[in-house]
């Protein structure tokens, strides 16, 4: 009975989510062995320069994209290569005319030549929102294989290049002297861009028509997905990605600004891997539940506990390579920043698992304002906060994480329940 009932959950599954759970996973595991690149390999000023950079460059990319890759996901009656060309050209010319944007970030950031942040940031940027929109576009039409390569090639790429930059250039600056992190992360970011070639191949090629086959032979279940929509104007979703932005940048710009670039060196480095399980449940979970035509029995409870166990797991490790001596005395600050970034990432995942029911219940507005506001006050936490009360970085840091706890459980329980 209970081999029967695992047959049944995994036919009712759709065909996208063991590629993109694959392709998610191992991406998991090249961002854990990157982190203990990063700890081994690199001082913590170099890693808090590569994360604040990388992190104005996904802010830059994601306002660019106006949640382009979730509406290409949700809007299914829209033919996928026209929607995805449309959704190129129109970033890349938002990425283009928010450069000023950007600029000021980098002056602000305080992490050396502005200009120089600014051009990795905008090499970043454009490699990062090509690799976004290629996600998405294979979950549409991509073969099983291009699905979970394209997730897992540019992480793995990328921690390679780390790998063989650090051995080959021991003796780095701390600065922008010898980015070796940042060259890295653009080759990965390359490599999945490549993907966004579907993009301009014909109707007809056989990649199309493998997918369609497998779309209607797909291990079907016995009902239809509920239909989708995303009634979000374009003013609206460039407003919910300017406060994710700005709420990310916010808090990799300011922190070390007001604590120096050890302390983002240390908190930074640790939200990377955490940060990277919500991430995986939204693309290998929400994203395939909103791309499929049939519906998905596995609950999004389930979903979203599994994930939080593999937080808590994270955060355990780190905690004991902290305490056994696992890693090198200069990421000792770690310790202050684990168990609030693990609370923060918990209730993250929940919020992930759910992010497809405010599309399939016809809530996308009021999700989008109510994301809008809760941003807005992490913001003014990040921001604010410092300058009107005198904080360490571990009681500001606790701030934050009980804040977004609060926030991101209050936001969970209003979309499950309507």
């Amino acid at each position: 009975m209970r081999r029967l009932n695992l047959s049944s959950l995994w036919q009712a599954l759709p065909r996208a989510t063991a590629p993109a759970a694959l392709g998610s996973l191992v991406s998991l595991a090249a961002q854990g062995f990157l982190a203990l690149v990063l700890f081994r390999l690199f001082s913590p000023e170099e890693v808090g320069m590569f994360s604040a950079t990388s992190q104005l460059a996904f802010f830059w990319a994601s306002l660019a994209l106006a949640q382009s890759p979730l509406s290409l996901l949700a809007e299914r009656h829209q033919e996928p290569r026209a929607a995805a060309r449309r959704a190129w050209r129109q970033s890349a010319w938002r990425l283009l005319w928010l450069a000023p944007v950007a600029g000021l970030g980098a002056f602000w950031s305080g992490l050396g030549d502005a200009v120089q942040v600014w051009a990795w940031a905008a090499a970043l940027g454009l490699a990062q929102l090509s690799w976004l929109l290629a996600q998405s576009l294979t979950l549409r039409l991509g073969s099983r294989w291009s699905v979970g390569l394209v997730r897992m090639v540019p992480p793995v790429l990328a921690a390679a290049a780390a790998v063989l930059g650090a051995v080959l250039f021991p003796e780095r600056g701390e600065g922008l002297e010898l980015p070796v992190l940042l060259v890295s992360a653009c080759l990965g970011y390359l490599a999945g861009a490549v993907w966004m070639r579907l993009a301009f191949q014909s109707a007809t090629v056989p990649d199309a028509a493998g997918a369609a086959k497998e779309g209607s032979d797909l291990r079907t279940a016995t009902a239809e997905a509920p239909p989708s929509s995303d009634p979000r104007s374009a003013r609206l979703k460039m407003l919910h990605t300017l406060s994710d932005g700005l709420a990310a940048t916010a808090l990799a710009l300011s922190w070390p600004a007001h604590y120096g670039a050890q302390e983002a060196g240390w908190l930074l480095a640790l939200l990377r891997i955490l940060s990277f399980i919500p991430a995986l449940v939204h693309t290998a979970w929400a994203q395939v539940v909103l791309s499929s035509s049939t519906k998905v029995q596995l609950r999004p409870l389930k979903v979203a506990w599994a994930a939080s166990a593999l937080v808590l797991g994270v955060g355990a490790l780190a905690q004991l390579a902290l305490t056994w001596g696992w890693l090198d005395a200069r990421w000792q600050g770690l310790s202050s920043y684990v168990w609030p970034l693990v609370l923060w990432q918990t209730a993250a995942c929940f919020v992930a698992a759910h992010a497809h029911l405010p599309f399939q219940k016809g809530l996308a507005v009021q999700h989008a304002w109510l994301c809008v506001a809760m941003n807005a006050g992490f913001i003014a936490l990040c921001v604010v906060l410092p300058w009107a009360i005198p904080l360490s970085a571990s009681t500001h840091m606790a701030w934050l994480s009980a804040y977004m706890l609060l926030s991101l459980t209050a936001l969970t329980l209003w979309v499950a329940k309507r």
